[in-house]
């Protein structure tokens, strides 16, 4: 009995301290899975670019002609606006953004704003429809000084007229005078009629609610380290736009380079991998983001342009729509990949909350995965 009773013991001695070595050894396997943030972004930050978009948008008209804008200003007026197709190509506006590599393939991920910025369209009809009715008012504001001077004419012709001795009517000046004036007359004629039906088509261009808006875009990239000092450095490293997420809540776009190759030296961010452990982000754990915040003003350097790591932790619980968490972004991190203390792929960053730099919001990996599937 006193044996059985120390084998027992024993056993329950063995067995209690290979399970903390177990957990032990779990905890140390777990732990050495974490990377250093510093080796974290010297790894990956090659496969982090920074976008350049040249854009304007296009709106056709029902008399076949074109009006181009670049955006709309606070005061809801429209930015460049013009009829010029070459004025507007050479003042285009410029975005920003952040993307990554995602293949081998040079298929860059990023968020939609960034490479299809959108525009309110019932803004652009009213202001549009503003600007055509204020140039049709102006025609008639001719039109009615042409008018005035008609009526002064006949009025002057007028008082001009007499009756001689025999009651005959006479008219009291000269025949040059005369064929002056009827010329002047039927010149205002014809004018008020050209105007007319000027005003007329002006009118015409007046936009319904199923107008469209034509959105032209141009894309390049740069790496870290490059140097950047106008479009065409951007442009040795054109891109395709392959397609965006037309879901609401996936603010997602794909670009792909022209030579459809990514770069040998290029970190390839693996999106495939997808781990329901991983994706159950908690409160607290780390986050790391690499990205070009304030795009190219901030990442202009005496060395070229400089990529930026900024890290903070899970500020809420995921609802499987957005992840929130405290990095500091500013405008030109939307497309950024936001990565684990493991330096893994969890989010694309595309928004951050209005006041306040401290909180943004992140695509969840499974979101970016049905995107591109």
């Amino acid at each position: 009995m006193q044996s059985e009773t120390h084998f027992l013991l024993y056993t329950f001695y063995y067995m209690r301290h290979c399970h903390i070595l177990l957990l032990a050894l779990l905890l140390l396997a777990l732990a050495g899975c974490k990377k250093d943030p510093q080796e974290i972004f010297n790894e990956e930050k090659s496969g982090v670019v920074l976008i350049c978009n040249e854009f304007y948008y296009d709106v056709a008209l029902a008399d076949g002609e074109h009006l181009y804008f670049t955006g709309i200003d606070d005061d809801g007026s429209l930015q460049g606006l013009t009829s010029d197709l070459n004025e507007i190509k050479k003042n285009p506006s410029v975005l920003n953004g952040t993307g990554f590599f995602i293949d081998n393939t040079g298929r860059i991920l990023t968020n939609r704003h960034v490479v299809a910025p959108e525009i309110n369209k019932e803004m652009v009809r009213k202001n549009m429809n503003n600007i055509i009715e204020g140039y049709a008012q102006y025609i008639q504001l001719l039109q009615d000084s042409m008018n005035a001077r008609y009526q002064a004419i006949q009025e002057y012709a007028q008082s001009q007229l007499y009756e001689d001795e025999y009651g005959d009517t006479q008219l009291n000046m000269t025949q040059d005078e005369y064929d002056q004036l009827n010329e002047e007359v039927e010149s205002l004629k014809q004018q008020y009629a050209q105007a007319e039906n000027v005003k007329e088509s002006v009118r015409s261009n007046i936009l319904g609610y199923n107008f469209s808006i034509q959105l032209h875009s141009q894309f390049g990239i740069a790496y870290d380290g490059s140097n950047v000092r106008s479009w065409d450095d951007f442009m040795k490293n054109g891109c395709t736009l392959l397609k965006v997420s037309p879901d609401s809540n996936s603010d997602l776009a794909l670009l792909q380079l022209n030579s459809k190759t990514t770069p040998t030296d290029k970190y390839i961010f693996d999106y495939t991998q997808y781990d329901a452990d991983q994706a159950d982000l908690k409160i607290t754990d780390p986050l790391y983001m690499i990205g070009y915040n304030q795009g190219i003003n901030l990442a202009q350097t005496d060395n070229g342009i400089r990529v930026q790591f900024t890290t903070g932790t899970v500020s809420q619980t995921p609802d499987g729509t957005r992840v929130v968490y405290s990095i500091p972004s500013m405008q030109g991190s939307s497309g950024s990949p936001v990565i684990d203390a493991q330096g893994r792929l969890v989010a694309v960053n595309f928004a951050g909350s209005r006041g306040s730099d401290n909180f943004n919001f992140g695509i969840p990996l499974l979101r970016v995965i049905t995107f591109l599937k």
